[in-house]
């Protein structure tokens, strides 16, 4: 099973007229139906967080700075590297370089090289299926056409088992279960977003203001060790970002560590990261760690349309779908999400956005409400969901309003629909 068109008002657009009539873009005219008069006004709510990309969203980080950058250890104290060290997976599928290889040289050959776990077939075609983000080993080839697996966590089967009835499912991979492998391991079995488009282009975008736990960072804050692998990866991005002390040491502390990568990245002012792009000819990149200002990911994002001028409406309506349903939905309202992407996925003809990876959202305490659009700061729970959704909807109309012929987007309100 393939992309599916958005159920509801979302799927029920109609084209605008526009003055490049006959145009690839100008076909994409469409109109964004509202509900309801709460739901536009949430929306406008939203729309207010928009940020230029020089101001941070997430004071938390903040709170953390000063007590991170003091090393506390009259006797220096290091720890191992762990499978958990990355709630953010953007370094985690980086193998060390090969001996005597310059770091410079390893960097440069690594961000070009696209890894494909495995081969899809799917009506007829065969084409390498795409992983730009997560671990290697994370995923297989489904038993089933269409379908992938990916190593079960219980946390992200809970999330798809819900998501199943919620408002949210038609922007999701369809969940199919579970299965246990030859070897013993359990995978969850997905819908393959691949599977309907001819040598696409694919990228990934981490969505929210941090992509760790409150409690991650708490816990690395118990008896924290200096980590030289840690400070190594720091200083192959800014030699800089060590203090004189770590550089003494040649070591950081882990929570220094994860904050310092949140803030170096569009993460904590704009509300979203981008995690890797996969081209149509196959080449791929993941070196935008720190690709941090509004010019920056706009420069990126024109390479990942260039030469497909239809997509950028389709994702404009897409966008705009999905903010509508986030705020609708139960699943939102009552869990933190952190660690999500959304997977834009355009090929010659079509274009269209998941929200994919939940290992990390976990429900909210039952004393707890966030809106995801209000600054983080530490204990609030906020994760800046529907800021990063702004921050997109504007880069990419900004974008459309940029092109020759720009398509019009014509938002109404719609009656309320009846279950």
């Amino acid at each position: 099973m393939g992309p599916r068109p958005a159920k509801g008002r979302s799927s029920r657009m109609r084209r605008a007229s526009s003055p490049a009539a006959g145009s690839a873009a100008a076909a994409e005219a469409a109109l964004l139906l509202r509900t309801t008069a709460t739901s536009t006004t949430a929306m406008t709510t939203c729309s207010t967080m928009v940020m230029t990309g020089s101001t941070t969203v997430a004071p938390g980080y903040e709170q953390y700075q000063k007590s991170l950058l003091e090393v506390p250890w009259p006797h220096a104290e290091y720890g191992e590297a762990s499978s958990d060290d990355l709630s953010s997976e953007w370094d985690s599928d980086v193998p060390e370089p090969p001996p005597n290889l310059k770091h410079s040289g390893w960097r440069k050959l690594r961000n070009i090289v696209q890894w494909t776990p495995f081969f899809q077939t799917y009506k007829k075609q065969r084409y390498p299926w795409v992983q730009l983000a997560g671990h290697q080993g994370n995923f297989k080839a489904g038993p089933e056409p269409g379908t992938i697996l990916k190593k079960l966590c219980p946390k992200e089967q809970l999330c798809f088992q819900v998501l199943m009835k919620d408002v949210l499912r038609p922007y999701v991979p369809e969940y199919k279960g579970h299965l246990t492998t030859d070897d013993g391991d359990l995978y969850l079995q997905l819908e393959d977003l691949l599977g309907d488009f001819t040598s696409p282009c694919v990228m990934d975008c981490k969505i929210g203001v941090r992509t760790y736990l409150e409690e991650e960072l708490a816990k690395a804050k118990e008896k924290p060790k200096l980590r030289k692998d840690m400070y190594e990866k720091m200083i192959q991005i800014d030699p800089n970002a060590p203090s004189e002390e770590e550089h003494r040491l040649k070591g950081v502390t882990k929570p220094r560590y994860m904050v310092w990568r949140e803030t170096i990245s569009s993460t904590a002012t704009l509300g979203f990261r981008i995690e890797g792009i996969k081209k149509s000819d196959g080449k791929s990149s993941k070196d935008f760690k720190t690709t941090k200002n509004r010019d920056q990911v706009i420069e990126a994002f024109r390479d990942f349309v260039a030469g497909f001028p239809h997509v950028i409406p389709k994702y404009i309506n897409r966008l705009r779908a999905i903010r509508d349903m986030l705020v609708e939905s139960k699943f939102f309202t009552t869990h933190e999400v952190i660690g999500s992407s959304l997977l834009f996925v355009h090929d010659s003809k079509n274009a269209n956005i998941w929200l994919i990876d939940f290992a990390k959202t976990l429900i909210l305490p039952p004393d707890i409400r966030i809106n995801h659009t209000s600054e983080w700061v530490v204990g609030n729970h906020e994760d800046g969901y529907l800021i990063g959704i702004n921050n997109l909807l504007d880069i990419f109309t900004e974008m459309n309003a940029a092109t020759a012929f720009p398509v019009t987007l014509i938002e109404v309100t719609a009656p309320s629909e009846v279950a």
